[in-house]
């Protein structure tokens, strides 16, 4: 979709990944598996420093596993990747999708091909949090009843034939965020 996304190789853990731009969620109304919930920004970014580490699979875990991805099954079964330097960027909450080359080509080569093209592809946000009640519409005149508090991420599952609660329509997506946060390098303990 995006031939002008940057998607450059790596290494992590000894191992080729392809580091790509993502947007997890954008402030306003997401319609997921809670229904319309309002996505503030404040909330969004309290929960950024929460989203670094935390993998991301191929598709949601499903519930054999509580529809957590910090199992062994999920590990074995869906984890592709993992996330960094996320942070918001005005309204979007944004990071670096780390891929694991070999991983994402034998759980999935469409999504694989579709990542070295630089191709937009839907995303979701595994995650638990608490709701308020409250009702309005955001900015784009959506409607809430909801508003999500307390965020503790879990995942981020790619969509590859699927559209997110938050979708590229909407702003998110994988191969969706130009703005890079600082030198690609893999992330240290130091």
């Amino acid at each position: 979709m995006s031939s002008d996304v940057q998607v450059v190789e790596k290494e992590l853990e000894g191992r080729p990944h392809l580091v790509v731009p993502v947007v997890l969620q954008v402030e306003g109304v997401a319609a997921g598996s809670q229904g319309p919930i309002h996505y503030p920004k404040d909330e969004l970014e309290a929960s950024a420093p929460y989203w670094n580490g935390r993998p991301i699979c191929i598709y949601h875990p499903d519930m054999l596993s509580g529809g957590a991805a910090g199992v062994p099954e999920v590990f074995t079964r869906q984890r592709c990747g993992t996330l960094f330097n996320v942070s918001m960027d005005g309204p979007r909450l944004i990071g670096q999708a780390w891929l694991d080359v070999e991983r994402v080509k034998i759980l999935d080569e469409q999504v694989f091909q579709a990542v070295k093209k630089g191709e937009a592809m839907e995303v979701s946000t595994g995650l638990y949090l608490d709701t308020e009640n409250a009702s309005g519409t955001d900015s784009k005149g959506r409607p809430y009843e909801r508003v999500a508090t307390n965020l503790r991420p879990d995942h981020l599952a790619l969509l590859p034939t699927g559209v997110g609660a938050c979708s590229v329509a909407d702003g998110a997506g994988l191969c969706r965020n130009q703005s890079w946060l600082g030198p690609l390098v893999a992330p240290s303990l130091a």
